[in-house]
């Protein structure tokens, strides 16, 4: 997004439109009510983009869009339970209410893009559509399979790599942070904090950490795997001796 925070209001060169209605927010409702389309534009949370920003909010999808600084641009993004789906920039508020409304309806991602091109989706946004199993498939083929991997993963390669092999682990959606690999048990965010994750060291070996940040031991590729497993099955176990004594 671009950041026009601490401005009074719209650019109105750009934006006459905007600055008319007095903020996005009011100028996205005129296009909905205009187009007879049933849909709500909210301000977002933020007070500093309360002019500049604007969302639909639904139970499982929403979308928001900000205006660009310096030239007119309305920047869209579309979520399913916190997951990016698509997103795209174009000059037409029109577009983007039409684009917003039909999304909120429960359009399909590759019709969504086909009806307006200057929305872009990807693999996993595709793959999530189809299912949370679908989902941490393709990740897993991404981060295994893909030559163009983030820089982040080029020292977790040998790990992924025995990980790959491991029914457990690809049950698991894989994902990094700060230069660690991690698990989660939901494709959705907030992921889920419950499962070890891998730190690489420069020696070419792993530091496994438990899910509270305690470390479980350094191994190579394999070793690391299997501090995995097991950090994984003693959390089992310990949920299982919860429940017992709950019983």
């Amino acid at each position: 997004m671009s950041d026009q925070r601490g401005r009074a209001g719209p650019d109105p060169v750009p934006y006459p439109d905007i600055a008319r209605a007095g903020d996005l927010r009011r100028a996205l409702q005129g296009q909905f009510d205009a187009a007879g389309l049933a849909c709500r534009a909210r301000h977002v949370s933020s007070p500093g983009w309360r002019h500049v920003a604007a969302r639909v909010v639904g139970v499982e999808r929403d979308a928001d869009v900000v205006t660009g600084i310096g030239e007119r641009a309305f920047c869209l993004r579309l979520r399913a339970r916190g997951v990016g789906m698509a997103r795209g920039t174009t000059v037409e508020l029109s577009g983007v209410a039409a684009a917003m409304h039909a999304w909120q309806s429960g359009v399909r991602l590759r019709q969504l893009v086909s009806a307006w091109p200057f929305l872009r989706t990807d693999g996993f946004a595709e793959a999530y559509e189809r299912g949370d199993a679908e989902a941490i498939g393709h990740r897993w083929r991404q981060y295994h399979e893909d030559p163009s991997q983030a820089r982040q993963l080029t020292r977790l390669r040998p790990f992924v790599a025995h990980a790959f092999r491991e029914p457990r682990l690809r049950a698991l959606l894989p994902y990094t942070s700060h230069r660690t690999l991690r698990f989660s048990r939901t494709v959705s965010l907030p992921y889920s904090d419950d499962c070890p994750f891998v730190e690489p060291l420069r020696d070419g070996r792993y530091l496994v950490r438990a899910a509270d940040g305690r470390e479980l031991g350094t191994a190579d590729a394999a070793g690391g795997v299997a501090l995995v497993l097991a950090a994984l099955d003693a959390s089992a176990g310990a949920d299982d001796e919860f429940h017992v004594g709950r019983a």
